[in-house]
C-alpha cells in the first residue's frame, strides 16, 4: 500500500523526469557535446534495434515494457545509487546550460525548468531522507 511520502516520492521522480526531458529538449537545439553524445547514443541505439529479428520486433512494446518494469524495480532496489544518479544527471543538465548560457545561445526562458529540477532533487533528497531509503 502506498502512504504519503511514497506517493510524494513517486510525484517528484515523475516531475524530475519530465523536467529532464524538457531540459533535453532545449539542450538538442544547440550544437555542442550533449547533443551530440545525445544523438550518437540515440543512433546506436536505433541500430541495434533494427538488427532484431521480426519475430522479436512483433512482441517489441511487451518486450519494452518488461524492461521498463525491470529498469523501476532496480531503480527502487538500490534507491542510493539511483539518487545518485539523479544528482549526476541534474548536475550535468545544468553545467551544459550554464556553458551554452555563457556563450549566450540560450536565454533566461528555461530557467524555470531549471528551477523545478533542481526543487524535485532537494525534495526526493528530503522525503527519502525521511524515509529512511538514504
Amino acid at each position: 500500500m502506498l502512504n504519503r511520502t511514497r506517493l510524494l516520492l513517486y510525484v517528484n521522480v515523475a516531475l524530475f523526469i519530465y523536467s529532464v526531458s524538457e531540459m533535453i529538449k532545449v539542450l538538442l537545439v544547440h550544437n555542442n557535446f550533449f547533443s551530440q553524445f545525445f544523438n550518437n547514443l540515440s543512433t546506436n541505439i536505433k541500430t541495434l534495434t533494427t538488427k532484431i529479428s521480426s519475430t522479436i520486433t512483433s512482441w517489441q512494446s511487451l518486450i519494452y515494457l518488461l524492461i521498463f518494469a525491470l529498469l523501476i524495480f532496480l531503480l527502487l532496489k538500490f534507491w542510493r545509487f539511483t539518487f545518485i544518479l539523479l544528482e549526476i544527471i541534474s548536475a550535468l543538465l545544468i553545467i551544459d546550460y550554464a556553458i551554452l548560457f555563457i556563450q549566450h545561445e540560450v536565454k533566461y526562458g528555461s530557467l524555470f525548468v531549471i528551477a523545478v529540477m533542481v526543487i524535485t532533487v532537494m525534495n526526493i533528497w528530503q522525503t527519502s531522507k525521511d524515509s529512511n531509503l538514504l
